[in-house]
Order: structure tokens, then C-alpha cells, then sequence
């Protein structure tokens, strides 16, 4: 029996459910949206390790905002428009993204 995605009632695609058995919607009507990483290195002296950050799209936005401004420098500088621009299909009113907002400010 084939499973019908809960978006646009059509059937998903056999691939995608052998690879994602639980998935409940097709392709086209999946909410994943573009992600980014940050590394950001800890510890100290001997002691120091490399970790990756994957987030949302627009908390990485947030981010780089976050960045400019303890840099003093703009955001534009650091970042091109392709890059902190998301499609309008990819655009979530939804989403909880981390506040950045203020970091570097005393």
C-alpha cells in the first residue's frame, strides 16, 4: 500500500520512504529548509577541541549579525545576499530560532 503525504495527498515517492520509513510527507511539501555551520573552538592552552554548530538557516543569520557587530563590523561585509537570503518556499513564519540579539552588548 503506498503512503500519501499529508501536504499534497499524493503518493510519496518508494525511495524516499526505503531511505525515511517514518517520513509523512513527499519532496516537494517537506519543511526542511537550508542549514549552516559554525565551528567554534573551546577549551584552553593543551586543551583545546573543535566543535561544529548545524543551525537554521536564520539563526545563522542571527549569528553573523551577532558576529558583525563584536567584529564593528557590518553585516554585509561579512556576508553576501545569496547567502542570508532564503526563497520565499523556504521562508518558515514558525520557526524558534536562538536570539543572538545580545551578544557583545555590556
Amino acid at each position: 500500500m503506498e503512503k500519501l503525504c499529508t501536504g499534497c495527498k499524493q503518493p510519496i515517492h518508494p525511495k524516499r520512504l526505503e531511505i525515511l520509513p517514518s517520513a509523512t510527507r513527499c519532496v516537494a511539501c517537506s519543511t526542511a529548509t537550508k542549514k549552516a555551520g559554525v565551528t567554534v573552538t573551546k577549551g584552553t592552552g593543551d586543551h583545546t577541541y573543535t566543535e561544529t554548530v548545524i543551525m537554521e538557516h536564520d539563526e545563522f543569520v542571527k549569528y553573523k549579525e551577532a558576529e558583525a557587530k563584536i567584529n564593528n563590523t557590518t553585516f554585509d561585509e561579512i556576508m553576501s545576499e545569496d547567502e542570508y537570503v532564503l526563497p520565499p518556499e523556504e521562508q518558515d513564519e514558525n520557526h524558534d530560532a536562538l536570539d543572538f540579539t545580545n551578544i557583545g552588548e555590556d
